[in-house]
């Protein structure tokens, strides 16, 4: 029997200024990084207007995704 654990998403967006700042990532490499679709955002109709919101859950599922593990979402 495989173990299980959780993982607990406690942000699952964070505005773009908070992202970099979390992360030390350049606001125009991270805007480049979205251009290219490297970086997921929320969907602009959900978000304030002006507001860029990277979703953190997506990158939490494509880092598991690329280990060798099993992962259920």
């Amino acid at each position: 029997m495989r173990p299980s654990i959780t993982i607990v998403i406690p942000e699952p967006y964070l505005p773009l200024d908070e992202y970099c700042r979390r992360t030390g990532t350049n606001k125009e490499t991270a805007r480049n990084l979205i251009e290219y679709g490297k970086l997921p955002i929320k969907p602009k109709g959900k978000q304030r207007k002006g507001l860029v919101e990277i979703n953190m859950a997506a990158l939490t599922i494509q880092a598991l995704s690329e280990c060798d593990i099993s992962l259920n979402a």
